[in-house]
């Protein structure tokens, strides 16, 4: 059975994962901001954790990713990172620290991963897009992480340069040159639009996600594939055959 720690076990993702992971996989260990009752133990700082395990998946926070994927890699352990906010800087500093698979996930949604995969072929003949993102308030960084993936696939992926438009804050954030609009309101967990203009016609692709529940078959394909990565991936569109 691999044993897992897991870092932000008790915000609503960390609790969808402690609900849905199956019997594979074994949660040895819980780091969380805050001590909470459970059948595991629960670690407020890194340096109380006292136990092995085999993969560590970081669902916390922007804050505290980086410093425990740092821990995770001298511990020698596969890491899954969920948690956003990494800087470029850190992801390439994670990725000459590997010493097992690191995984970084913008997105556990499959459907999510789906719209990112058909956001990258539509850039190929739509190359004028603008993506537009909604979370709940309690969201940290904006745009998220899976927008910032997007807009990234869609650049890498454009065969022709997008017009060019007016600038300004009502214009969106510009990531590689694809306008990217956050929106954080009650009501929504998770949703995003990609609209492409093209002459005389508009392509729209959207997905939501309405709740945390969705996001476990996506953190189990995780799991599955970095145990059998000896380098770093970025999102799980890199594992779908």
């Amino acid at each position: 059975m691999t044993k897992i720690i897991l870092a932000g076990g008790f915000g609503k993702l960390g609790e969808a994962i402690q609900n849905g992971l199956k019997a594979d996989y074994e949660i040895v260990g819980i780091l969380s901001g805050h001590h909470h009752d459970s059948e595991v133990p629960v670690w407020t700082s890194l340096e109380d954790i006292d136990v092995s395990a085999d993969i560590w998946l970081d669902v916390s926070t922007p804050a505290t990713v980086y410093e425990n994927a740092q821990y995770a890699i001298a511990h020698h352990m596969a890491l899954v990172i969920g948690a956003t906010g990494l800087s470029d800087a850190q992801v390439t500093h994670l990725k000459a620290s590997a010493t097992n698979g690191i995984l970084i996930v913008p997105n556990f949604s499959l459907s999510a991963v789906l719209l990112m995969q058909f956001s990258k072929t539509a850039a190929q003949y739509f190359p004028d897009v603008e993506i537009v993102e909604a979370h709940n308030p309690k969201k940290v960084d904006s745009p998220s992480g899976t927008a910032k993936q997007t807009a990234r696939m869609i650049a890498s992926s454009r065969q022709k340069a997008p017009a060019q438009t007016s600038v300004g804050e009502a214009r969106g954030e510009r990531v590689d040159d694809v306008p990217v609009h956050a929106m954080r309101l009650p009501g929504y967990i998770a949703q995003q639009t990609v609209y492409f203009g093209g002459i005389d016609e508009q392509l729209t692709l959207s997905q939501s996600t309405t709740s945390r529940a969705a996001f476990v078959p996506g953190v189990i394909m995780a799991l599955n594939a970095v145990a059998k990565l000896d380098h770093l991936v970025i999102g799980l569109d890199q594992l779908l055959d």
